[in-house]
């Protein structure tokens, strides 16, 4: 059957179901407005001897049914990262979502209704703060010395409140970035979904990190400054391969970013996009279109690699005499290519001569740099329009700006009794159906 046959079949069949389920063989407070607005339904397959499998919004389902829904019983695991105390060395007995929503909502009113509150509501739900563990590792303690360096150039940079910086690395990671420069930077967190114990992307590991700083946070934003610039934080791992497997829920979520409109609006004329290091080459496919309308409305969009952030070897500081013996990240990885930041990114010269700390020891921009630090060059990197499963053309629904949610993503199969009732998912499309958690606590 060709696809637009099939698609009319599947309306024809929505359509029925819409006109055949009245409010009360729904059961009590499940309308058709409820069904097919508030849970995102639409009808998955029409079967002849039971019209009762369909698949809803993945999210929308853990929030009327349970965050587990389908995997009740079942925990979130944790393999590595899981601690006791956080950055701040305190410990927590309960997670208080609305204190956590205070911490991690932007400074800045203008910035406010980018602010993605998503995973951090999840904690509404009391049974998931039973589960949920402080999550830390050496990885986000590289990434925060890394972005340390960037913090000490943006703090320097006079086009600061001009630039949007994207830090698009797993979720820990980009909290983790966000939790160095918090001082110094605008956060606006972009996580747009919850953990779930078979969650294709384990978002509960997001979710840690996030409590992990938040006393380190609320302690930096009252010094954030007018003139700072942006940081929306987001998760890679958002798009994660989904196996169609039995042990797989598809909570996957698309970036939602501003608009350009938004942007321009804000003065905002230069995004920053940051990755982990020179092995990504290219944006994720959901903000290919995104980046590629930036540009052509000329907004500047460059990649920077944290991997770019390297320690100074002992003594490369470029004074005579002066050694640097502690941990230091520089972009280059030295003094000399530090300052080559502002010219790569065109960002402007530094409204003053910058004296960096190291070793006890005080030292300024060299006035030249040596042919090796001149030699130093960012990474080569232009958006360009390539074809993804998001594009405007596709089937499927709108999500976050400028992309469309194909079919299938970010949903789940569910059984429905003649009474409205939802009374089974199934977290793969091809496994059996699994008993739902009929609701949820808190």
């Amino acid at each position: 059957m060709k696809k637009k046959d099939q698609e009319k079949k599947s309306d024809e069949a929505a359509e029925w179901f819409a006109g055949h389920l009245t409010r009360r063989n729904l059961g009590m407070g499940m309308t058709i407005a409820a069904v097919a607005g508030m849970a995102g339904v639409t009808l998955y397959k029409f079967l002849s001897d039971s019209d009762d499998e369909v698949t809803l919004d993945s999210l929308d389902l853990q929030r009327r049914e349970g965050w587990s829904v389908g995997a009740t019983g079942q925990s979130l695991t944790y393999p590595v990262g899981a601690v006791n105390l956080d950055s701040r060395q305190k410990g927590w007995s309960s997670f208080d979502p609305a204190y956590l929503l205070a911490v991690y909502q932007p400074t800045s009113v203008a910035w406010q209704p980018f602010f993605v509150p998503t995973l951090l509501q999840s904690l509404t739900q009391t049974s998931l703060g039973s589960q949920v563990r402080l999550f830390h590792d050496s990885g986000m303690d590289e990434i925060y010395r890394r972005a340390g360096g960037l913090r000490e150039l943006m703090a320097q940079t006079p086009d600061a409140a001009r630039t949007l910086l994207i830090a698009d690395l797993p979720g820990p990671s980009a909290v983790a970035v966000g939790a160095a420069m918090a001082d110094k930077a605008i956060l606006v967190p972009g996580f747009d979904n919850w953990p779930h114990p078979l969650g294709v992307v384990p978002s509960h590991q997001t979710l840690g990190s996030m409590i992990y700083y938040a006393r380190e946070i609320e302690e930096k934003r009252s010094q954030v400054g007018e003139k700072a610039p942006v940081l929306l934080m987001l998760d890679s791992r958002r798009l994660n391969s989904y196996e169609d497997s039995d042990n797989q829920f598809d909570n996957r979520w698309l970036a939602r970013v501003p608009p350009v409109a938004a942007l321009k609006e804000r003065e905002i004329s230069k995004v920053i996009y940051l990755v982990e290091d020179k092995n990504r080459k290219e944006e994720l496919d959901d903000l290919n279109e995104v980046f590629v309308e930036w540009e052509s409305q000329g907004m500047e969009v460059r990649m920077l690699p944290l991997s770019d952030f390297q320690t100074a070897p002992p003594g490369n500081t470029g004074t005579t005499g002066s050694f640097d013996q502690r941990p230091h990240y520089y972009y280059g990885g030295s003094s000399l290519t530090h300052w080559l930041f502002f010219s790569h990114f065109a960002l402007g010269a530094p409204g003053r001569l910058a004296s960096l700390q190291g070793g006890g020891q005080t030292y300024s921009r060299p006035a030249i740099a040596p042919a090796r630090a001149a030699g130093f060059q960012p990474v080569s990197y232009r958006p360009a329009s390539r074809p993804t499963i998001f594009a405007t053309a596709g089937v499927g629904q709108t999500s976050g700006i400028g992309r469309i949610r194909p079919s299938g993503f970010g949903r789940t199969s569910v059984r429905v009794s003649s009474s409205g009732r939802i009374t089974g998912t199934r977290p793969g499309r091809s496994g059996s159906f699994g008993r739902s958690g009929g609701g949820f606590s808190g």
